[in-house]
């Protein structure tokens, strides 16, 4: 069955499909997201700290010679250390973005600033220059 409303041919069933994809993409994105785990480090080295795909601390690591820091010092690391890991998540996570959700044209052209409304819809065939267009007998 064809609902292309003489826009094109085929466009509505295109954007569905389009949307269907991105759909996918973005449920393999969240699957990929919940499986994350980075470790950040403090500039030290004596603290590492690993944060999770729900952007929680899964683990702290103190290595032996940070027991031996005063509190300030060790907060400090600790403090370091975490602020590495969520660094480090969020650039893993745009990472996953980039190579799951960012893999059409499109999308990276729209992340630039380079496409209108007017280029997507004419990207899927759909004019909307001439509004009335297919409405003509």
């Amino acid at each position: 069955m064809s609902t292309s409303w003489g826009y094109g041919g085929g466009a509505v069933e295109n954007l569905l499909r389009q949307a269907q994809e991105q759909q996918r993409r973005l449920a393999e994105f969240q699957q990929q997201r919940a499986e994350l785990r980075v470790t950040g480090e403090s500039p030290d080295g004596l603290v590492r700290v690993t944060v999770d795909g729900d952007m929680k601390v899964g683990g702290i690591d103190l290595n032996a010679r940070a027991m031996r820091l005063d509190s300030y010092t060790l907060a400090e690391s600790l403090q370091a250390a975490i602020d590495a890991a969520y660094a480090a998540f969020a650039e893993r996570q745009q990472e996953l973005m980039s190579d799951v959700l960012g893999g059409s044209d499109l999308v990276r052209r729209a992340q630039a600033g380079n496409l209108t409304p007017e280029d997507w819809f004419r990207e899927f065939g759909v004019d909307l220059t001439d509004p009335t267009r297919g409405l003509r007998r």
